[in-house]
């Protein structure tokens, strides 16, 4: 049994809803998807860099105010020193909320290590220079100077990985956008086809029938003619009687007016004699 032409047409037009719906819902998930990452790396991993760009000056300020103060032995330079020690703290700690991976979380521990280790060598010379005791001053910068440098390889190192991080995020953003957009794209594709296929099959299905009407036409013209005129016989007939009472009626009155007029023309002509 052939479907009707109903149901054709409600199947069709849910078919093309159903497959735009889903490239709406695939659209919404991934668009939220991206929003989150895009979200992750500004509130994350840009902010992270920020700390990280600000904990280097801190550590190289405490370097070279500590310098100056063993130089100069002034008390206004170790303020300054234990200020920017204090502004060191605050940015660790700020990173190691903010980095949990398992990448940045070792090379944050690295690095505080090594300024423990720095103060540690700072703080007892502050105290050999307090008590005005001699010390070994070379032996003590050179460890310094290596702590130092082990510390800045460490916070370059903790740059690269934070950056990497933020470009591997940018480059998801970007592939998932290529693939939304691709998605979308065929998604419109698909549903423009099934569209115009599903809308000719229906109008050929709907022109089938049409054209036997309108072959059958002439034959149902003829069919009307005849029953009109068969109508028009049946009123005929019964119209006769009166017919022929109307056109009496009209005889005896065309009688009538052409007795009066000859009566009035007469009397005319005698009262003018």
């Amino acid at each position: 049994m052939p479907m009707p032409i109903f149901w054709r047409l409600i199947l069709s037009h849910m078919g093309v809803l159903l497959l735009s719906g889903a490239a709406c819902f695939y659209s919404i998930v991934q668009l939220g998807s991206l929003s989150g990452t895009a979200r992750t790396a500004l509130d994350t991993n840009h902010k992270m860099i920020s700390y990280q760009e600000a904990l280097a000056d801190a550590f190289l300020s405490e370097v070279r105010y500590g310098g100056k103060y063993l130089l100069t032995h002034t008390d206004s330079r170790h303020i300054q020193v234990r200020q920017f020690k204090k502004d060191f703290t605050d940015y660790m700690e700020i990173l190691k909320q903010l980095g949990q991976s398992e990448s940045i979380a070792p090379s944050l521990s690295r690095i505080e290590q090594f300024h423990a280790k720095y103060h540690a060598l700072f703080d007892r010379e502050v105290e050999y220079i307090q008590v005005n005791q001699l010390y070994a001053q070379s032996r003590y910068q050179q460890e310094r100077d290596k702590i130092v440098e082990s510390t800045l390889n460490e916070l370059d190192a903790l740059k690269l990985q934070l950056r990497a991080k933020l470009q591997e995020k940018l480059q998801s953003i970007d592939r998932g956008a290529r693939t939304a957009r691709r998605i979308a794209l065929i998604t419109t594709l698909l549903v423009f086809a099934l569209g115009t296929i599903l809308s000719l099959r229906v109008s050929s299905s709907i022109e089938g029938p049409g054209s036997v009407a309108v072959a059958a036409l002439p034959l149902l013209g003829a069919r009307w003619v005849q029953v009109i005129k068969n109508t028009g016989l049946c009123v005929a007939k019964r119209a006769e009687p009166q017919l022929h009472r109307l056109t009496a009626f009209a005889l005896n009155l065309m009688a009538i007016w052409s007795r009066r007029y000859t009566t009035w023309k007469n009397f005319s002509l005698r009262k003018g004699n």
